[in-house]
């Protein structure tokens, strides 16, 4: 004789765990969809941020790209409407003015070597046109001084030697170099692009 089994439908479910009811799948399904459309409400709205500042600086930014422009612009011009005065100034007042404290130059070198060598005789070479004047100004100085000719020197150049040392004044270089600092300054491929501009 066989024995029977009964099937047990008691809840098998463990004890210490409770069960899941409909109300708080709900809630939670509710609360992940929540934390979702936050998050994406952010993004949308971070990105409607972004687009409207570009949106708003952009005319901003024109604006002052245009004002620097037309800064950069003016000052070329500017600079290039001086130009001819310097041109004038180098070819013609500088020289003269050079030329006019030539002497003046040459005494001031040697009275500051003076100071340092008292002892010293110095020899001051100039251009011919130079010696009277030179001569004269010179004649005050208790030290000995001789002034000659220097053949060899061209005009607005000096040499002043004395025992231990010499020097030699070449204002005409000085007043070349800043001729050709100012070409060179005007015709830099930088400026005459800017000046372009303008034109």
């Amino acid at each position: 004789m066989c024995a029977l089994r009964l099937e047990c439908f008691t809840n098998t479910t463990p004890a210490d765990s409770e069960p899941i009811s409909l109300f708080d799948a709900f809630a939670s399904e509710k609360d992940m969809a929540f934390s979702k459309g936050v998050k994406s409400g952010a993004n949308a709205a971070s990105k409607a941020y972004e687009a409207e500042k570009i949106r708003s600086l952009a005319p901003i930014l024109e604006a002052i790209n245009d004002m620097n422009f037309s800064l950069i612009e003016s000052r070329h011009s500017a600079l290039n409407s001086f130009q001819p005065l310097l041109k004038a100034l180098l070819d013609t007042t500088l020289p003269a003015a050079a030329s006019a404290g030539f002497s003046a130059e040459i005494v001031a070198r040697v009275m500051g070597i003076l100071e340092k060598l008292p002892d010293e005789v110095v020899i001051v070479q100039v251009p011919g046109d130079c010696v009277s004047a030179v001569t004269q100004m010179l004649s005050v100085s208790s030290q000995k001084c001789e002034v000659v000719v220097g053949d060899e020197l061209g005009p607005l150049q000096a040499r002043v030697s004395w025992k231990s040392g010499f020097e030699s004044i070449d204002v005409g270089a000085v007043i070349a170099a800043l001729d050709s600092a100012v070409q060179e300054f005007f015709e830099t491929e930088h400026f005459q692009k800017a000046g372009d501009l303008h034109a």
